[in-house]
């Protein structure tokens, strides 16, 4: 089978939280690659690469253990191409919304073109299918002996708790999950963030009875306050794309507004002259010379379009200023034409 290839795709790569062995206090260090992998989110394509980190003292007793990216781990279920992102906002759309298969379909295709992403009705399905065995993903633990086996060798687990809103003003998905197996202990689809609500959806994982040698979370002071009071002598660590994603904001919205009114003020004249040109090249006979000076020109108005519609993806992807040193670039190269002598 043909592998979908994507026009645009943002790559990112993906390391634990902790910089520090939590047992013997040295730095981890690169082992392994979990995995590599394209996710297709309501963010845009992203080409993924997950890094496994361990502890390279060779006296230290958790030696063997692989930290992994709970950000990683957030993005995708295990061999999905779309998104936890995607799956969510499928539930949401038939459960939450009531909405039939095909008018879900319908959403989620639009929300997906300007990614160059299409999606079949059928895979719209397997979403659904997906996200309700999430919502019951957390009896199946209790009976998994070999994750069990895995825990014991690994020690304990790492508490993890992200929440994921597709659409804002509507239910979140929370999501616990071991850090250090990415396994998935409880999902829970919720509209408040409470801190007595986030305590209920993890006491499945204080129901395990297994030790737990920390715990990571974004931002958010309820998720903090729950995890504190639940495992009060348990070393905490904010995540750091979270952090990222909440610091870059302020920049965001403001680069995205620039865009904005650059987008307003210049693209009526870039349609405006890519009109001109394609009038001039159907009207009379042309010379070779003159054609291929119009197609030069109708290469720089396209452009000079594209840089204009360029898309931002927090925390480090702002089209404002990605536009703006695109047609610096065109600018400059359109002056060298000009010195040049071209017309």
């Amino acid at each position: 089978m043909k592998a979908r290839s994507y026009e645009k795709v943002i790559k990112r790569f993906y390391r634990t939280d902790l910089h520090k062995c939590p047992e013997c206090g040295k730095t981890l260090k690169r082992a392994v690659t979990i995995t590599e992998r394209k996710v297709i989110t309501l963010e845009g394509v992203i080409q993924v690469t997950h890094g496994g980190y361990r502890c390279k003292n060779a006296k230290c007793k958790a030696k063997g253990r692989t930290y992994r990216s709970p950000a990683a781990d957030a993005l995708a279920l295990p061999r999905f191409t779309f998104g936890l992102d995607v799956v969510i906002l499928a539930g949401q759309l038939r459960l939450g919304k009531h909405q039939t298969l095909d008018e879900a379909y319908e959403q989620i295709s639009e929300r997906l073109v300007p990614f160059g992403v299409s999606i079949s009705r059928r895979e719209v399905l397997y979403l659904f299918d997906a996200f309700c065995t999430l919502l019951r993903v957390a009896s199946e633990v209790k009976e998994d002996k070999e994750w069990f086996a895995q825990v014991e060798k690994n020690g304990g687990i790492i508490v993890s708790i992200d929440g994921i809103q597709p659409d804002k003003g509507n239910e979140t998905v929370y999501i616990v999950r071991d850090a250090l197996t990415g396994r998935t202990l409880e999902a829970a689809n919720v509209s408040s963030s409470e801190t007595s609500v986030m305590k209920q959806i993890l006491a499945s994982a204080v129901e395990l009875e297994v030790p737990v040698l920390g715990t990571i979370s974004d931002a958010q002071e309820s998720e903090i306050k729950a995890l504190q009071e639940l495992w009060p002598d348990v070393p905490h660590q904010v995540c750091q794309f979270h952090v990222l994603r909440e610091a870059s904001k302020p920049a965001y919205e403001e680069d995205r507004k620039i865009n904005t009114e650059m987008r307003k003020s210049m693209q009526p004249k870039v349609n405006s002259v890519r009109k001109q040109i394609k009038r001039h090249i159907q009207k009379g006979q042309k010379t070779a010379e003159e054609i291929e000076q119009l197609d030069v020109l109708g290469d720089y108005a396209l452009g000079i379009q594209t840089a204009l519609n360029m898309d931002g993806v927090l925390p480090f992807k702002y089209a404002g200023l990605t536009a703006k040193e695109v047609l610096d670039d065109i600018e400059t190269s359109l002056n060298r034409l000009e010195e040049k002598g071209g017309r």
